[in-house]
């Protein structure tokens, strides 16, 4: 067994791997295995054979404190129940520690996760309060749409959010927008507010959204369904969003380990 960092040779392995065992789309794969820097997969490999991976490279900053986002941690099925995950995330932890960095943060795949990464301390759960609304018509409520480049993705977020939310590095703000357009997302802004929203065959899934008011938020939803033509929407609020209130209900989102001190967190992103 062998700790080591993915080389570009390994990338093609890497995508391959992440389609058998999340079931994602090739190209979806290669979104994910480019969005870090090789060196920054890193693997455990038995006779050169990749057994298992994790991503680690995209940095987040909350509170005046640096951490790093962890996503795609799997073991190869042949390799399975060797303790080879809570190894290779124990060795990332320790390397990133020493490089200064503050906290980790991860989003389980499924609900049975969060307990595989609590057992690791990962003990300060993240809450997003989910809500279903019909969104009336109104004819007068516009927004500009699509216009949001990675710079503005940033600015917005600083706007509204202020610590609550953690934000990406500038090359991850970038990576993140190309995310939402190649994978079918929208934007919508007007003076008062902006979302990041995406469609399915009934509604609009609405994953950032931040804005003035709550009328404010709801004036940018109605310019949305004039836009799409969908009546319903799916919304992700933070914990301490003063939007809608009293709608939805808290749902376990996101985890963080702390790394050196205490530190809590909001991820807005799903």
């Amino acid at each position: 067994m062998q700790f080591t960092t993915a080389t570009t040779a390994d990338l093609i392995k890497i995508e391959k791997l992440w389609v058998e065992i999340f079931g994602d789309s090739p190209q979806f794969a290669h979104f994910a295995a480019n969005l870090c820097r090789p060196e920054e997969i890193y693997l455990i490999k038995e006779n050169d054979e990749i057994a298992a991976m994790v991503n680690a490279g995209v940095d987040l900053y909350a509170y005046n404190k640096k951490g790093f986002y962890i996503y795609g941690l799997a073991t190869v099925p042949q390799y399975r129940n060797k303790g080879y995950a809570k190894q290779l995330m124990e060795y990332v932890e320790k390397k990133k520690l020493s490089e200064g960095y503050d906290f980790i943060l991860t989003q389980p795949a499924g609900e049975s996760l969060f307990e595989f990464y609590r057992n690791m301390g990962y003990d300060n759960t993240v809450y997003l309060r989910k809500a279903v609304m019909e969104i009336k018509r109104n004819l007068w409520a516009t927004a500009e749409f699509d216009t949001i480049t990675s710079t503005r993705f940033r600015e917005m977020r600083s706007k509204y959010s202020e610590d609550e939310v953690v934000h990406f590095s500038k090359e991850g703000y970038e990576k993140f927008t190309e995310y939402v357009y190649t994978e079918g997302g929208s934007t919508a802004e007007s003076k008062n507010a902006y979302c990041l929203y995406f469609e399915d065959k009934e509604k609009i899934i609405v994953r950032d959204l931040f804005a003035d008011s709550t009328p404010y938020a709801l004036q940018l939803l109605q310019a949305v369904r004039e836009r799409t033509g969908k009546e319903k929407a799916e919304i992700q609020l933070s914990q301490n969003s003063p939007l809608f209130l009293g709608e939805g209900r808290l749902q376990p989102h996101c985890l963080v380990k702390n790394l050196n001190k205490e530190l809590y967190a909001n991820l807005m992103f799903d």
